[in-house]
């Protein structure tokens, strides 16, 4: 039963945290579909960095209050995953090329792709990346927060 918790937790601590992130993600996602300049060059490393904040604070906030492990590495690889897959693909919906400077949304991708290939690009390595993060960062502040909960206590 301990093991149980541990990693699915208890209460609304899990909805909790991967709705945070849920939210974060949406926020992020409109900032990237909507035609605007700053956004579109240099408010990117923002929004990553964000995102990913987020998506650690809400791994904390698990740990903290009990939501379990999983919704901790949920709430991380959604936040990671993003990255890689949400920009390139804004960018194929709205129809940008490479070759007359319209594609400038945030990607993770520093080689000229154009958007197809950039999405296919991170598909293939935002979730093996995302995972990465999840298990190695998630679990950190997953254990920090669970870490302040039990001190705390005391």
């Amino acid at each position: 039963m301990v093991s149980r918790a541990l990693l699915l937790g208890t209460g609304r601590s899990p909805k909790r945290a991967l709705g945070a992130v849920a939210a974060a993600f949406v926020a992020a996602s409109l900032l990237v579909a909507l035609p605007w300049e700053p956004i579109r060059t240099t408010g990117r490393y923002p929004i990553w960095a964000a995102l990913v904040a987020v998506g650690l604070a809400g791994a904390g906030y698990a740990g903290r209050h009990r939501g379990g492990l999983v919704a901790g590495w949920g709430a991380s690889f959604l936040a990671t995953v993003w990255i890689f897959v949400v920009p390139p693909l804004a960018a194929l919906v709205r129809g940008d090329t490479l070759g007359d400077g319209g594609y400038a949304v945030p990607r993770p991708s520093i080689v000229a792709l154009r958007p197809r290939a950039e999405l296919l690009t991170g598909l293939r390595i935002g979730p093996i990346v995302a995972l990465l993060v999840a298990l190695t960062l998630g679990s950190a502040a997953f254990a920090l927060g669970a870490g302040l909960r039990r001190r705390s206590v005391r």
